[in-house]
Formats: structure tokens, C-alpha cells, sequence
């Protein structure tokens, strides 16, 4: 008997337009009905979240910035919280001044960001949101406030150019006391060390009493695969990367495929 399923966000339950389908959404109620747990982990930290909290009526801890924080959104419910060390914060910021890399700092109650593409597209979303789910921005030119003044869950940086995104990870790869995974094509995200989406959601099962075999995840890219390995069944999407498909045991339509989430579930005998 499954007792937790758990799902990615981008590329995952949101479709390209960053809509949670409705059959995506009955999918969801389909699994609360049986009294499953449902959790979200992602990459996102939860000022990027809140819309989709309310709109899913997530109850449950929520994974966010890949598993440096646990908690249930809009509240002081935190299972598990941790932020990159001071040097590393340094380290990184350096690197991308250097490198004349897009980075933006997730905390845990802000979006800290010189004022780059990323930033903007957080501006954009933010107006359409509306008050109540805008995202709590802080916009600085100042590196060395930004290198001296926040404690980042996760730190995102970001690269179009794919020659020099393969040296930004080169580069990353050396770096000490950091976990760093593809969240999307050019976004590289680095977390603490030991924090990842796979060791978040061994943290609830815990909590839960609950084993591997009776956990079925999602997802569609790098970050994904340590939850896809931890879960009973881990399922890639159809629009994953290659890599992410061999770790996982099936392969579903893509999430721009209405339905793909329900097929899938009603696949598995133990949840039907």
C-alpha cells in the first residue's frame, strides 16, 4: 500500500505555461480521498509557492529549495531548515560577479537578486499574482550586502549560453561543502551539503513512520533523481532529461499532457 506521493513543480505538475492542469488537480483529490499524503518538493522557496499552496490546499510539509527546508506554507511549522555557511555564500557570489553570471539568493521569507532577467520574470509573475501571493523581493546592486547579509536556503544561478554552463558546473563541481543539481535547462542550483529532494523526503518518511517501497515520486529533471532512487516506484516524466528517465522505474507523458499524473497513478494496483 503506497502511503506518500510526492511530486515535483516545474515540468512536473505545472505545464509550460506554469498551470496545474485540472486533471493534474483531480489527481491530487484522487490521492487525499484514499488518504494518501501528497508533499510538493521543489526547487522553489516559498515565496514562489504561495499561489500554488493555496490553489493544490497543500496541508502537508512542503519540500522546498530541494530539501534545505521542510515546512507547511504560511506558517512557523518547520520540520527542517538549513542555509549555506557564510564562506560558501562568498565563494559562490564571487564567482558569479567574476563570471558575469545571473544569481539569486532563496531564503526562507525573500528572493534576494541584483536586478537581472530572473528577477524580472519574478517582478512580472508578481503583478499578475496579485498582493496576496506576490513573492517578498529584495532588489540590491550591492554584492557585498548581498555576500554579508542573508543566509541562503539555496542559491540559484543561471547560464543560457551552454559552453559556459558547462564551465559553470565545472567550476561548481570543485567547490566544497555544496550540493549543486540542474533544476532546468541553464539554472543551477546549489544547496547545502547533505540537502537534496532524495534525503528531504527520507526526513518525512521518518516522521511519518512511513518505508521507501510505500512512496511513489515525480519528476522531470537533475534534482529529481535523488527522490526517483529513494521512492518505492520513481516516475520521470516524458519531457525529463535522459538521465533522470534511467533512474527511473516508469517513464510517463509529459506535463503538458493532460492526464499524465492520473494514468499513471491508476497503473499502480496498490493505489487504485
Amino acid at each position: 500500500m503506497y502511503k506518500l506521493v510526492v511530486f515535483d513543480m516545474d515540468g512536473t505538475l505545472l505545464n509550460s505555461d506554469h498551470i496545474v492542469s485540472e486533471e493534474n488537480v483531480k489527481a491530487i483529490e484522487f490521492l487525499k480521498d484514499k488518504g494518501i499524503r501528497v508533499v510538493i518538493a521543489t526547487g522553489r522557496p516559498s515565496e514562489l509557492m504561495k499561489k500554488y499552496s493555496i490553489e493544490l490546499d497543500i496541508k502537508e510539509y512542503v519540500i522546498n529549495c530541494n530539501g534545505s527546508i521542510i515546512a507547511v506554507p504560511f506558517s512557523d511549522d518547520y520540520l527542517y531548515e538549513n542555509s549555506l555557511d557564510r564562506d560558501t555564500i562568498i565563494k559562490v557570489v564571487e564567482m558569479c560577479e567574476l563570471n558575469n553570471y545571473g544569481y539569486v539568493l532563496y531564503t526562507k521569507d525573500a528572493v534576494v537578486s541584483k536586478n537581472n532577467a530572473r528577477l524580472q520574470l519574478f517582478k512580472r509573475i508578481g503583478k499578475i499574482l496579485g498582493e496576496e501571493f506576490r513573492p517578498n523581493i529584495v532588489e540590491t546592486e550591492d554584492s557585498d550586502f548581498i555576500k554579508n547579509n542573508f543566509s541562503p536556503n539555496k542559491i540559484l544561478i543561471t547560464e543560457k549560453n551552454e559552453e559556459k554552463y558547462d564551465e559553470l558546473v565545472k567550476k561548481v563541481s570543485t567547490f566544497e561543502n555544496i550540493e549543486y543539481a540542474q533544476s532546468w535547462k541553464g539554472a543551477l542550483d546549489i544547496s547545502p551539503i547533505g540537502d537534496t529532494k532524495g534525503t528531504a523526503v527520507e526526513k518525512l518518511c521518518k516522521h511519518y513512520s512511513i518505508l521507501p517501497e510505500e512512496v511513489i515520486s515525480f519528476g522531470d529533471n537533475y534534482n529529481d533523481i535523488s527522490m526517483l532512487k529513494y521512492a518505492g516506484i520513481g516516475v520521470a516524466m516524458g519531457n525529463s532529461e535522459d538521465e533522470v528517465k534511467m533512474n527511473a522505474n516508469y517513464v510517463t507523458d509529459s506535463n503538458d499532457n493532460d492526464g499524465n499524473i492520473t494514468i499513471t497513478l491508476t497503473a499502480f494496483d496498490n493505489v487504485n
